[in-house]
């Protein structure tokens, strides 16, 4: 399938809604090239796009989309969710001693 035909076959099925075949062409063409369509997109389909992928996927194709892309998803809430920040223990706990 060329880019144009996953294209228009995203299109499709954000007209019908179709949740399932989102996710099955995001699996069957892999996040470069679903990344490819939905940046082809408007803002608006782009973000409607990501929002019926799960949130593991919509993350791994946002780190596939051009900046331009992502900064115009920005408003209309699409944006990456943020990584847990690594759990570090302090220097009290290191020194901490029991009675």
């Amino acid at each position: 399938m060329t880019r144009q035909q996953l294209h228009v076959a995203l299109r499709a099925a954000l007209l019908s809604r179709n949740v399932h075949q989102v996710r099955a062409l995001r699996a069957a063409h892999g996040l470069p090239a679903f990344a490819a369509a939905v940046a082809g997109c408007p803002p608006r389909v782009a973000a409607d796009a990501l929002s019926l992928l799960p949130l593991d996927d919509r993350n791994a194709v946002l780190r596939h989309l051009p900046r331009p892309v992502r900064d115009s998803l920005r408003p209309l809430g699409i944006v990456p969710a943020a990584s847990q920040p690594a759990r570090r223990l302090g220097w009290g706990l290191l020194a901490w001693r029991g009675a």
